[in-house]
């Protein structure tokens, strides 16, 4: 005979008094807090992805810069988005490889090509970070972790409404796109490049239309939630330092160590010492 799962008190009252399906509703919305109890802190995330801005214009050697996406990829992983992961590293070695090549080449316009291309590696990694952060936090968890590092409450509005900001802006050019696609328009590479002011007026003015009405809805929101309010912000959310989030924090300070160290040229910290 099977053994009944360990649940908790509350599921297993909830499951004696409610309907079978609302018991799975609740079961569910429990075990993923449970999984993303398991990702990294978004305070972790947010300081991880400040450091690799910063040390963005640092001249390090490629391996150096190697390790920074490894370390980005591991956020990743942590985050249970291994796909992604994946698809960040095969990226970074494709563009590794080209640029490579056009070094190789003693074209001037390949060599420059290849320069630019090498300062895309460089800001990879926060690639990275910022849409990992972008799809792993929401919008609470992200208020509620910078309400405790002490910010203004004005910069948590803004990197609040920005971080819901821009997936509200993906799903809307896609409505965008279907809207296109039903009415014959097809919005290609050749498309774009052949009638550019056609594209602007078929997508470009829908599109922000459609986020005009987008950002009054969201002020709207936020007004009713009591974005003006003086008092200090409750949360649904609590978030823990763990194990892991003090791994990467030591990770990252050690990574931004040997970026000094091994910066070519004495030029150390963006430049400026």
């Amino acid at each position: 005979m099977r053994k009944e799962a360990r649940v908790p008190v509350a599921l297993r009252d909830w499951r004696t008094t409610r309907s079978g399906l609302r018991a799975y509703d609740c079961e569910r919305m429990l075990r993923e807090e449970g999984s993303r109890s398991r990702m990294v802190d978004p305070r972790v995330q947010l300081g991880m992805l400040i450091v690799m801005n910063l040390l963005a214009t640092t001249p390090t050697p490629d391996a150096v810069d190697a390790l920074g996406v490894a370390l980005g990829a591991t956020v990743l992983l942590r985050c249970r988005r291994a796909a992604a992961c994946v698809a960040w590293c095969v990226g970074y070695a494709l563009l590794w490889s080209t640029s490579w090549l056009c070094s190789l080449s003693g074209d001037p316009v390949f060599v420059s090509v290849g320069a630019m291309l090498a300062l895309m590696r460089k800001m990879y990694v926060i690639g990275m970070l910022a849409v990992n952060l972008v799809l792993t936090v929401r919008v609470g968890e992200l208020a509620c972790a910078l309400q405790r590092m002490h910010v203004p409450r004005l910069a948590i509005v803004a990197l609040s409404v920005a971080l819901r900001f821009f997936p509200t802006l993906s799903v809307e050019a896609a409505s965008v796109l279907d809207a296109m696609k039903m009415r014959g328009i097809r919005m290609t590479p050749l498309q774009i490049v052949r009638h550019p002011l056609a594209t602007v007026e078929r997508f470009a003015v829908p599109l922000m239309l459609r986020v005009s009405v987008v950002v009054d809805e969201m002020s709207r929101a936020a007004t009713v939630r009591g974005i003006n309010s003086s008092h200090e912000r409750s949360s649904l959310y609590e978030l823990r330092i763990g194990r892991a989030d003090r791994i990467f924090i030591v990770a990252v300070c050690a990574y931004a160590a040997l970026s000094l160290l091994t910066a070519r040229d004495g030029v150390t910290f963006m430049g400026l010492f």
